[in-house]
């Protein structure tokens, strides 16, 4: 059934990547399913990690998940009414590892079928540095899914701010996103290093956080299913809380 209103947000990476799983063509599919990979892997990895798996337990079930849900085709007999995305994710995954435990290892490995190139030292470089604090793995996971979102809406906005032609103010405000780190001397710091006054700085910072914001609401309306303001808000402070944890 079609949405009875319009969203305020463009196609979604969630309502893409349905379509895309609903292709005919299987290597339409593949890609789809990679690049949802490449950009949610780390969450499930170190949610399998925080249940007590090990290092290659860990990667096995990531790497064979997302095979699982290439082979089922789970995207493509969803129903429209998909809801979060990570919420989607996780409630696969955890049938999955229990499912996964019956079966044999070279399964888990992809069965034959080519893995998806993943660095899984750079996740393991990155789990070790996850609080010590006892978490549970779901707790884990949405901190993880929220940090993710923060780098893409970054990355995201570095590259417009580059392509409007201030790559060079956004190297040198970037840290100010960060508002718990910006002390009043960097101001001073950085309209030195831009040549410009220092009331123009904090103003130049406001837009960029403004920006910033815009760019994070983005990412998270595109892991929701058919967003308007609210879900967004309702994600967003969820997400907040993930990161208090």
């Amino acid at each position: 059934m079609t949405s009875t209103h319009s969203s305020p947000f463009p196609a979604t990476q969630w309502t893409l990547l349905v379509a895309g799983c609903r292709a005919q063509d299987p290597e339409e599919r593949r890609r789809s399913l990679e690049e949802l990979c490449r950009a949610y892997w780390y969450p499930l990895y170190v949610f399998a990690r925080r249940q007590g798996g090990a290092r290659e337990d860990a990667e096995d079930l990531t790497q064979g998940f997302f095979h699982y849900l290439l082979e089922k085709n789970l995207f493509a007999a969803a129903s429209q009414d998909l809801g979060k995305l990570r919420t989607f994710l996780l409630t696969v995954f955890q049938r999955y590892i229990g499912d996964a435990r019956a079966r044999d290892r070279a399964l888990k490995r992809g069965g034959g079928i080519a893995p998806i190139s993943l660095d899984w030292r750079e996740g393991e470089e990155r789990y070790v540095q996850e609080p010590a604090d006892p978490l549970t793995p779901e707790a884990l996971y949405d901190r993880s899914w929220a940090m993710a979102l923060l780098a893409k809406a970054l990355q995201d906005l570095g590259r417009c701010e580059t392509e409007a032609g201030r790559g060079p103010a956004f190297a040198v405000l970037e840290s100010f996103l960060n508002a718990s780190a910006v002390a009043d001397g960097n101001y001073d710091a950085a309209a030195s290093s831009l040549g410009m006054q220092g009331d123009a700085v904090r103003k130049a910072v406001s837009r960029l956080r403004r920006r910033f914001r815009d760019s994070l609401r983005q990412q998270i309306a595109a892991t929701l299913h058919d967003p308007d303001e609210a879900q967004v808000d309702e994600e967003l402070m969820s997400l907040r809380a993930a990161l208090r944890c």
